[in-house]
């Protein structure tokens, strides 16, 4: 795309894909409530069909595939991976039945919830805290979000986690988007073209996940502008949940359960060996994205990420405000209702951890 058709389309853009975005979302749910009884060639196993990112804030995800945790755990289901982009990729396929389990950032899970009626799905854990910055090009006079005014700057996608988080600390600085009448060109594109367009110089900025914001930093000799862990009460900010579709929860329990047991085993395991935990992410990482990490980006962003399975109810409840004063979120549905950590706590109880604190 030239540097001309970037500029021309960029008002439009943001209003186009947001209302497909909407769009999709309203014409799939009708069949949220899917059919889990797909089956994997040659097997006769129900297949369980999860979904994740290739960032290292799904490491936990990464991890347990790669490891065959997620199989092992629940060995009377056939585990089919599947890899998005980014949330609202993963929740459009959770609603049209092809997804049953999905790592994803928390403003796209309760976008799912409220716009179903609070029936597509349930939270059932967190999976990872922090791991998302602002980054900006070196060479371009930009120290904080205030410094954003007439600025392009990239989010993996219309209605993510970054792009509601770039919204609402915008908002706070007094700025609003060029689609609502600001200054600031937000520009929705994949993480990958993101490093692509800041070596062409074609962007200002970028609010990015882990290890998008320190691959920039380090390829593209970009600047750290915010750890968004700073902006956050106790530097602590869910990057990361899993939820589960409610129609595979209901007939399915024990799978979620199982999936929940393999997501404990490697947080734990992850924590305590954080360097067999890079090599593994890195291999996958390569494995998915076709290129490795090298050993500086990868060292930057795991200093970035803490792996947990507490979702922060009070930090996604923050979120979710968020994202309706963004307008993203219609409705006054109450998310409390969202969390089931029933799931959890028994996982918890038969990992020997104990009851879960959230």
């Amino acid at each position: 795309m030239s540097f001309w058709l970037f500029r021309k389309t960029r008002v439009s853009r943001d209003l186009v894909v947001a209302f497909v975005a909407t769009m999709a979302l309203v014409i799939l749910s009708i069949a949220f409530g899917g059919s889990p009884e797909s089956r994997h060639s040659g097997d006769a196993r129900s297949a369980l069909r999860l979904a994740y990112f290739p960032n290292l804030t799904h490491a936990p995800a990464l991890v347990a595939v790669a490891r065959g945790t997620f199989q092992t755990e629940a060995n009377g289901y056939f585990i089919e991976p599947k890899v998005v982009n980014a949330g609202p990729e993963a929740m459009e396929a959770l609603l049209a039945g092809e997804v049953d389990i999905a790592y994803v950032g928390p403003t796209p899970a309760v976008n799912t919830y409220i716009k179903s009626g609070g029936k597509a799905l349930r939270i059932l854990a967190g999976a990872c805290s922090g791991g998302a910055s602002l980054v900006a090009r070196s060479e371009v006079d930009i120290r904080s979000v205030r410094d954003l005014d007439h600025k392009r700057v990239a989010v993996p996608q219309l209605g993510g986690t970054q792009d509601v988080s770039l919204r609402h600390f915008l908002d706070l600085n007094g700025l609003r988007s060029l689609a609502e009448g600001g200054t600031v060109e937000i520009i929705p594109i994949k993480n990958p073209d993101i490093l692509a367009l800041f070596l062409q110089k074609q962007l200002d900025a970028a609010w990015v996940p882990e290890p998008w914001a320190s691959r920039l930093k380090v390829d593209a000799h970009a600047k750290n502008v915010v750890d968004e862990r700073d902006l956050w009460p106790n530097r602590s900010f869910t990057s990361t949940v899993i939820v589960a579709r409610s129609a595979f929860l209901k007939e399915h329990p024990e799978a979620v359960e199982a999936v929940l047991r393999a997501h404990l085993v490697t947080v734990k395991w992850l924590n305590s060996n954080p360097t067999d935990g890079q090599r593994v992410v890195n291999a996958e990482l390569k494995r998915l994205t076709g290129k490795k990490l090298s050993s500086s980006v990868l060292k930057d962003a795991w200093n970035h990420v803490t792996f947990t399975d507490d979702p922060n109810r009070a930090n996604v409840v923050a979120f979710s405000e968020a994202a309706k004063k963004a307008g993203y979120l219609k409705g006054s549905i109450d998310i409390t209702a969202a969390f089931d950590p029933s799931r959890l706590a028994l996982a918890r109880r038969q990992e020997g951890l104990g009851v879960s604190t959230w």
